[in-house]
């Protein structure tokens, strides 16, 4: 028997999803959702045993009516990380995961991380009001993107412009995702793409000077590095590919790493309580608290699959062409896994036995910097301002998103009135 969600997730568009998934998951963990055209999933085994499956629940980009859209974003790159499958995708992530951006690699970078946000909070110095989403969340990894590609020009001004550009692929993306643009066509779902695609030809003027420049390799800037390495994952590596993975580090790891710090600072102005404990303790408890920002209120929500052949995923028979939304935060609050789901718990015995970062074959590339990012952001704010609470005379903060959401605004007081 077929189980339909009703109402659809769209209609959590701006408020929170979890009462949402936990009717799914009383209903078996997965259920068609006939607004979106798509299966839904929440439960944690079902979801992990579709995301380790690339090749029967494929990444979706290439199967969608978006697609050509999808590579003129691309700057109409066929060899696009996201394009890729099989052995050049593994050999792409593997590169990136274990040397680019590995463990050791973020390290490296932890200077430049901690300057650029001591820089942003020096700006902020005898203020007793500040916007934090805007005037801190949103610029911490464009400042950081700045540096490990180290662009020349690292004004605020020209920084948010480029998160401005990015913002109209981010929306493209989002729309993508939930299915929006499938279907018949319709004048929204083209603004949508044309503005994506505009804006990425924009970036890609941006970005092009910087990639001819560095050809040769020989510096220690992610241009270079992308430029010295790119042979292991095609002979011919060329200029297409190294502006396309500037690209890819600035998409995946700006907006999300935004959202991250703005929920991990709102769970702790939310609840005093963990407040003094995270600020009290040390590394570790710092670091099982970006864990626990993760799973409980990830960034993205949910990743898009195609099914390539009929299977059976909780008991439900889905046909071949169909699509599954798997639910990261939904099964990432799973309590057939989790003690405590819903709640903070410091003392996870496996802290990153979650989804945020999605799974398997695909699992997020930029996942070390983004801790590191987070972490380092949450740390230095309270260190700052140890005393500060949301300000009760502006708008409270509330889930905000879609595809990716978090809490805001957070308009805080930097000590008590």
């Amino acid at each position: 028997m077929t189980i339909t969600t009703a109402p659809s997730y769209l209609e959590t568009e701006g408020r929170l999803p979890f009462p949402f998934y936990e009717e799914i998951r009383a209903a078996g963990g997965i259920a068609w959702d006939e607004a979106m055209k798509s299966w839904i999933i929440v439960n944690y085994d079902l979801a992990k045993q579709v995301l380790l499956d690339d090749e029967q629940f494929a990444h979706p980009y290439t199967t969608m009516q978006a697609r050509e859209a999808y590579l003129k974003v691309r700057s109409g790159n066929p060899r696009s990380m996201m394009f890729l499958s099989g052995e050049k995708h593994r050999a792409f992530h593997k590169w990136w995961l274990i040397e680019l951006l590995s463990p050791r690699a973020v390290k490296k970078h932890q200077g430049l991380i901690d300057a650029w946000i001591d820089t942003l909070l020096d700006g902020l110095d005898g203020r007793d009001t500040v916007n934090l989403v805007d005037e801190f969340a949103e610029r911490v990894p464009l400042g950081v993107f700045a540096a490990l590609l180290d662009f020349p020009v690292r004004d605020l001004a020209f920084l948010e412009h480029v998160k401005q550009l990015n913002d109209e692929i981010a929306a493209f993306a989002s729309a993508a995702n939930a299915q929006q643009l499938e279907g018949d066509g319709n004048a929204e779902a083209q603004r949508i793409a044309d503005r994506a695609i505009a804006a990425g030809d924009e970036l890609n003027e941006i970005l092009l000077p910087l990639v001819q420049a560095r050809k040769s390799g020989e510096g220690s800037d992610f241009i270079s590095q992308l430029w010295s390495g790119g042979h292991r994952v095609f002979e011919d590596w060329n200029e297409l590919d190294t502006l396309d993975a500037c690209r890819r580090l600035l998409f995946a790891g700006i907006d999300t790493t935004t959202h991250a710090i703005c929920n991990g600072i709102y769970m702790l102005l939310d609840d005093a309580g963990l407040r003094s404990e995270v600020s009290g303790g040390g590394q570790g408890e710092l670091d099982h608290f970006v864990e626990e920002v993760f799973r409980l209120n990830g960034s993205v929500q949910f990743r898009p699959r195609r099914v390539m052949k009929d299977a059976e995923i909780g008991g439900q028979h889905i046909s071949a062409g169909s699509m599954l939304l798997i639910s990261l935060i939904g099964a990432n609050r799973d309590p057939a896994h989790y003690g405590c789901p819903a709640q903070v718990d410091l003392t996870r015995a496996r802290p990153h036995d979650h989804f945020a970062f999605n799974y398997g074959p695909r699992t997020c590339l930029g996942m070390h910097l983004a801790r590191s990012e987070l972490a380092t952001a949450i740390r230095k704010v309270f260190e700052k301002w140890p005393e500060m609470q949301l300000d009760p005379a502006a708008a409270p903060p509330t889930f905000e998103g879609f595809l990716m959401r978090s809490y805001r605004p957070l308009n805080i007081r930097t000590r008590p009135a």
